[in-house]
């Protein structure tokens, strides 16, 4: 796809994924993280170049797949099996870091999402799974290392002043330009490629 500019705007929250916690909020967060946030089936192969042991991964049972094809039970499927005709259960990353954002975002909304069922004392597995969601975060963005320039941009108050001056001050201008994938093109293919109810039983 081409160029995006990011809205990096302070105060501008006419973004749903902005907005105060509701139910149209939650929503639009699960059409990200939650329904994409399912399991798809990759050849051994693909386990390989991805860092990790066919070995120890989790081979998708022979019901998931149409008799006779080889394919999964939805509408395409991209990865071949391997020479035992397995394939083996993966996710896609991204869906497991905007699940992670959306965690970190019902934490700043605690009593929202979390006041009624643990008061104050949040059991120790919520706090590790924040923590790790921090982490994941983390290690992303330190393994990305975004280069692109944030520039700097005189902004001019008319009805201030300083030393008889209209006052001005320079306030970085994080609204960017970025080349970024189609990320509703991935979305789709993942929607297409999911074993079907799986993540929802």
């Amino acid at each position: 796809m081409g160029p995006v500019k990011f809205n990096g705007a302070v105060m501008d929250n006419t973004s749903i994924f902005r907005a105060d916690p509701s139910p149209e909020v939650d929503a639009a967060w699960d059409l990200l993280s939650a329904e994409g946030f399912e399991i798809i089936t990759v050849s051994s192969d693909a386990i390989s170049l991805s860092g990790h042991d066919p070995r120890l991964g989790v081979k998708a049972p022979a019901s998931w797949f149409v008799p006779d094809s080889g394919r999964p039970r939805s509408v395409h499927h991209q990865s071949s099996t391997d020479e035992n005709g397995a394939q083996y259960i993966a996710q896609i990353d991204v869906f497991h870091q905007i699940h992670c954002l959306d965690q970190l975002r019902r934490q700043i909304n605690y009593d929202y999402y979390y006041g009624d069922k643990w008061g104050d004392n949040p059991p120790p597995q919520h706090m590790s799974h924040v923590k790790h969601c921090i982490h994941i975060l983390l290690q992303n963005l330190m393994c990305h290392a975004d280069v692109d320039i944030v520039p700097h941009n005189w902004v001019h108050y008319p009805d201030l002043h300083q030393k008889g001056r209209p006052y001005a001050e320079p306030l970085a201008d994080f609204s960017i330009v970025k080349q970024c994938r189609d990320f509703e093109e991935l979305l789709s293919w993942a929607k297409q490629n999911v074993v079907p109810d799986l993540a929802h039983k």
